[in-house]
């Protein structure tokens, strides 16, 4: 990995468990109240599906960093070196038109979701819907780094 990789990767990971560890605390915070001292915090429900949404597509993003997806390795493993190369490839060039998709499409819904607000807290849904075109493009970035080091190979 290049000078630049590892600290954007760190702090990609970083920000992933800091949101993981926010997200616990929420959710006990909430399961707590709710049922144990009968008084349910209102906006603990909003916060906890937004900070899900951060997690599950920054944690998609390490994992194309990682190449940790399903399914990615058993095509390639059963192919000669040439075409296993060449499947490898395709494999990431079909993975960079999904993340690509997502940061186009992710920010059109920006655009339609900056007005709307959450009903128990003081900002947008966009809060939430910025995660998809980020972890596209966090995801792109990944892609890059792997297709260059394939190519290189």
């Amino acid at each position: 990995m290049n000078r630049k990789g590892p600290w954007v990767s760190h702090l990609v990971e970083g920000v992933g468990v800091a949101l993981v560890v926010a997200l616990a605390i929420v959710v006990f915070l909430q399961v707590f109240n709710r049922y144990v001292l009968k008084a349910p915090i209102s906006w603990t429900e909003e916060l906890a599906m937004l900070l899900f949404q951060w997690v599950a597509f920054l944690g998609a993003a390490v994992g194309v960093k990682r190449m940790s997806h399903f399914g990615i390795d058993l095509v390639t493993r059963t192919l000669r070196p040439p075409a296993a190369r060449l499947a490898r490839l395709i494999i990431l060039a079909l993975m960079a038109c999904v993340a690509l998709t997502m940061v186009v499409e992710g920010a059109r819904v920006l655009g339609l979701t900056r007005s709307e607000m959450y009903t128990t807290m003081p900002f947008s849904h966009a809060w939430a819907y910025t995660a998809i075109p980020v972890g596209g493009a966090l995801a792109l970035y990944y892609l890059v780094q792997h297709a260059v080091r394939v190519w290189k190979d």
